[in-house]
């Protein structure tokens, strides 16, 4: 296995057990011209992240039919990301679970919510220079 370039690492960091959210936002933001590294949940980006196979400049975070996702999981992601924004996606019904959380996380968003939402709210809390 070879070490990724530096470029490969930069790729923003899609977390979501949805396939649909997952692979409609790769679609997206790919179309827009962003590297994306899309995986099926947090337990994959940390495990990633561990592993230093990616240096995000940006996080997305689907709550959605993710069991290992919780508001301790997303202030650990913050601790070991302190200065890359997190964009976090979670249900009208789970808006109070997270709630504590919401000064962890750069932007906070409910569903219901279209691609095109998620998507600028990803584009508009990308570090300058930083985007793809």
């Amino acid at each position: 296995m070879t070490k990724e370039t530096s470029s490969d690492s930069r790729r923003l960091l899609l977390l979501a057990a949805d396939w649909q959210t997952r692979a409609l936002t790769l679609a997206e933001l790919k179309e827009r011209g962003h590297q994306v590294l899309a995986l099926p949940g947090l337990r994959w980006g940390l495990k990633a992240l561990l592993q230093g196979r990616v240096d995000p400049p940006l996080v997305f975070v689907d709550t959605k039919d993710d069991d290992f996702v919780s508001p301790e999981e997303i202030h650990h992601l913050r601790e070991l990301l302190p200065d890359v924004p997190i964009v976090l996606l979670t249900g009208v019904f789970e808006r109070e679970t997270y709630a504590a959380i919401q000064e962890d996380v750069d932007a906070f968003l409910v569903r219901p919510i279209t691609i095109g939402e998620i998507v600028a709210a990803i584009e508009e809390k990308l570090p300058e220079g930083k985007k793809s």
